[in-house]
Parts: structure tokens; sequence; C-alpha cells
């Protein structure tokens, strides 16, 4: 790979923070649900999930990936070196210190597991992100759950308070967003990902992702619309489950055009889509936690 040496701002575009205004949501879901009061937990929280731990794990696959081409956030990433793979590892590293001394253990535990599946998704020795049920796993279980509990977990200190409907329920909703957006942020870049011998789901199942993707979203729906409809008020679930069911509609849109060989365009419809998916989950919750505040 050459020269090891990479500029700041290379650095810092493979940390893709817009793409992680995607899963922004997902962490803040978890808090809504909680119950709990914004207060430094709740920054410490937001700021080390999505820029030192969803930023390092993205810097880290990107190093192992060496893609050419688009990558989630970055039509045209910079070319990574061994920097941006020490630079992904000490970032993480920083997140769980300030895990273990200023939130709680049982959200060190989680952000262990969390580095644990991320590291072993990209890494050569394991490659999970190489097969096509082991990577849609790994990152339903890794940002749709974990996501969802380390929002809780910032909220609640208290890890028994866990074994509640409204968590299971929100875990629930998270993961199965989580579940059907995931492939296709793949679907574009499948000759790549085939090129490098990673059996992604979306080179698996190709444009079969899109039904996936719809009938994942729809169940998100109508468990999101009992969630919030039983503890909120009917016409919030009704509103919310609604939503999702628009972004099946967007996603069935994305399908009845979709053409294999198009990568920019496909690019764009699954940014636009992601964009959509989280600012209207975001405005939601903030909306929310507000009106808490």
């Amino acid at each position: 790979m050459g020269n090891d040496r990479m500029g700041v701002r290379s650095l810092f575009l493979h940390l893709r923070l817009n793409w992680h205004i995607m899963l922004m949501p997902i962490f803040l879901w978890g808090f809504f649900l909680s119950g709990g009061a914004i207060g430094y937990k709740f920054w410490l929280g937001l700021f080390v999930f999505h820029v030192l731990f969803y930023g390092g794990s993205t810097s880290f696959n990107s190093y192992y990936d060496q893609d050419e081409g688009p990558i989630g956030g970055l039509w045209n990433p910079p070319r990574p070196t061994r920097a941006l793979l020490y630079f992904s590892l000490a970032i993480q590293a920083v997140g769980l210190i300030l895990v273990a001394a200023f939130i709680n253990t049982p959200l060190l535990v989680l952000s262990l597991i969390m580095f644990a599946l991320s590291t072993a998704y990209s890494h050569p020795a394991v490659r999970l992100k190489a097969h096509p049920w082991a990577s849609l796993l790994t990152v339903s279980v890794g940002q749709g759950v974990g996501g969802t509990l380390a929002g809780w977990l910032c909220g609640q200190d208290d890890w028994t308070t866990l074994w509640s409907v409204r968590a299971g329920l929100g875990v629930l909703v998270a993961t199965l967003i989580t579940t059907g957006f995931y492939p296709l942020t793949q679907i574009y870049q499948r000759a790549e990902d085939a090129r490098r011998g990673d059996m992604t789901f979306a080179v698996r199942w190709g444009a079969r992702c899109f039904p996936f993707a719809i009938g994942c979203l729809t169940a998100a729906a109508g468990a999101a619309g009992l969630l919030i409809g039983r503890y909120y008020s009917l016409w919030e679930g009704v509103a919310v489950g609604l939503a999702l069911l628009g972004l099946a509609g967007l996603v069935y849109d994305w399908q009845r055009h979709f053409e294999e060989g198009q990568v920019r365009q496909n690019y764009v419809r699954m940014m636009r889509v992601g964009y959509v998916m989280g600012i209207g989950l975001l405005a939601y919750v903030t909306w929310h936690l507000v009106r808490a505040g």
C-alpha cells in the first residue's frame, strides 16, 4: 500500500460523519424509550458512538476493503493506508476509556461486544462481511440492537430495565429497519464487492434485496405503531406506522426504476432513502425529547 501517510482531511473524511446521521436516530430512539433525562451522559454517549465508535469502525472497514469506488457517505473516498488503520483503533480505544470512566459499566460491556462484532465484520481473519447471512446478522445486531441499547443505557444505568416490553419492542423496530436497509447500502457496489471476493447479502441476492427491505419496513411499521400507540398516543402510533410504510413506498419506487449498471443513480437513491429515514425518525424523537426537557 506504499506510503502510509494520510492527511488529516482524508482521515476525517473516512469517519463518514454524514453517513452516521442515518444511525443517530437509532441511538436517540433507545434514549427516548428509556425515559432518561438529557445530561452529560447523553451528550457524551452520542459523541462516543457516532464519532469515535461508528467513525472508527467504518474507517477500520475502509482500510481492509480498499474500495476504489463509492462507499456509504463518500462518492470518491481517499485511498486508505495503514495510518487509517491506526487512527481507527486509536479513536475507538479513546471511546472505550470515556465510556468506562464517565458513563457506566453496562454500556462498556455493550461497547466491547460491538467493537468485537465490527472488527470481525471487516478483518480478513474472520471477515463476516464476506458471507451474506453472517454480514446481515452482524449489522442487525451491531447497529439495530446495539445502537438502541446504547441509547437506552445512556438514559438508564440499570441494565435490568432492558427486560421490559417497551425495550423489546423498541429493539425490534430498530432491528427491522436496520436489517431491511443494510442490503440497499451495498446494492450499488455489488461488482466491486464481488471482485474482492465478498459474497455480501447484496451480491448474493441482487434485486431481491428490494422486496426483502420492503417486508422488513412493513413489519417495522406494525411494531412501531403498536409500541407508540401503547405507550404514547394512538395518533402518534398511526403517524409513525404510516411514515414507515411511506418509506417502504420509496424503496418500491426505487425497485421499479432499478438498473444494475447505474452506479451513480443507485448511490444517490440509497443516500436519499437513508436521509429521509434518518431525518424523519430524528425529527420525531427530537420533538419528544424537547417536550420532555
